[in-house]
């Protein structure tokens, strides 16, 4: 962490230092680039792909799409509660530590909507005079609050997770959170002992309201449910699953594979251009969802398989016969790729290759790993979007075709 703080510090160095618009930068340990000007931050980040990319022999520059405006952008957040001298906090937690929750009134990142909302959530919570969740010790009651926003209508659903509580005192916050917001039209409670701090809970309750949030992403109507991963910058990564369609080169009677594909987002995009769309992913809520909004959708040629995507693609009657692949799109965790889905992935030989990753290194060394295997995959296209503005971050989308 300290190493990659000092690099970014470096990176930062030949830019003009500016005021940031948030007061709790420095303090917060999201917004790293909020004292750069927006420009200087895609320039920065230009940079930084450029010398990653460098040392598999890309020379070009690498086009960054920009969002505007690049604030409020963000459709969905997990906040975690903590505690101030005794003083209930709910907010992000603070540069370099695990512990300290910086108490936020607003994140300039998060619509204006869902801001009032954890305001009051903070403060309903703060008035029951019980603690949060302490890690160190492992007790206390609140651990996390999850938080999305659907694009199309700006309602809002929430999700809190506790330690075990008592139902009725959740049903009467909830009945309490919705008489004031009209848009807050989904609230579920989850339930975890894990010492883990991680926001996955055990047990999972619709409380109140609708069981999914309505959005809609490109030409597709979504259902989502709390824990769906979905690209949390919307405007951007419309832009993104257009560029994944239009450089598909399509095969009538062919077969693409959407590997690691959440609920089936980038499959979506690929239906009218092949016959049969496989999309792989280890999480059942994700292959539940992806089977409805395919449904909701009219996608009768998507399919999903669920399971780790190197035991499902270690089946080779499924990638030999079923679904010998024309095209393969990977969405890999921040890891990469495991060295069993690179070998499958040269042993089907499809004709594309994409990847995309929201860690450029870990693709880089991928992409290495696919240039020198047989057959090669010789990188043709690279583009960054920048669905992270203000932090280090940029997802990246690159094209490789069968040498």
């Amino acid at each position: 962490m300290a190493q990659a703080n000092a690099l970014l510090e470096e990176d930062k160095a030949p830019f003009q230092r500016i005021a940031a618009p948030c007061p709790y930068v420095g303090t917060c340990g999201g917004c790293t680039l909020q004292d750069l000007s927006y420009d200087d931050q895609l320039a920065l980040k230009r940079r930084r792909l450029a010398r990653l990319f460098s040392q598999i022999g890309v020379s070009r520059p690498i086009h960054v799409h920009g969002l505007e405006p690049p604030w409020r952008y963000r459709n969905k957040a997990e906040l975690s509660f903590g505690a101030d001298q005794a003083r209930l906090t709910l907010g992000f937690h603070a540069a370099r530590s695990f512990w300290k929750v910086v108490d936020l009134d607003d994140c300039l990142l998060l619509p204006e909507p869902i801001s009032r909302v954890l305001q009051d959530v903070r403060a309903a919570l703060r008035a029951t005079g019980l603690p949060p969740y302490f890690p160190r010790r492992h007790d206390g009651l609140f651990r996390f609050l999850l938080v999305r926003s659907s694009h199309a209508d700006e309602t809002i659903m929430l999700c809190l997770m506790t330690t075990p509580w008592d139902h009725a005192a959740v049903v009467a916050l909830a009945d309490q959170l919705m008489a004031k917001h009209p848009n807050l039209v989904s609230i579920y409670w989850g339930v975890t002992s894990r010492l883990a701090d991680v926001s996955e809970p055990e047990e999972l309750t619709l409380v109140r309201g609708r069981a999914y949030l309505e959005d809609r992403l490109g030409p597709f109507d979504l259902q989502l449910h709390p824990l769906t991963f979905l690209q949390p910058t919307p405007a951007q990564a419309q832009r993104l699953y257009a560029r994944v369609a239009e450089w598909a080169a399509g095969a009538a009677s062919g077969n693409a594979w959407d590997v690691y594909c959440g609920i089936g987002i980038v499959g979506f995009h690929l239906a009218g251009k092949y016959a049969r769309v496989y999309g792989v992913d280890s999480e059942a809520r994700n292959i539940e969802l992806g089977r409805l909004n395919a449904e909701r959708n009219g996608l009768r040629n998507v399919t999903f398989h669920q399971g780790r995507a190197e035991d499902v693609l270690a089946d080779k009657r499924f990638w030999l016969l079923e679904a010998k692949p024309d095209l393969v799109v990977v969405d890999p965790p921040r890891t990469g790729l495991h060295p069993s889905v690179i070998a499958t992935l040269l042993g089907a030989r499809p004709k594309q290759i994409m990847y995309i990753s929201c860690n450029a290194e870990a693709m880089v060394r991928d992409l290495r790993l696919l240039a020198d295997g047989f057959p090669s995959y010789h990188l043709r296209q690279v583009e960054a979007f920048d669905l992270f503005p203000h932090t280090a971050h940029v997802e990246v989308l690159a094209l490789l075709d069968r040498a």
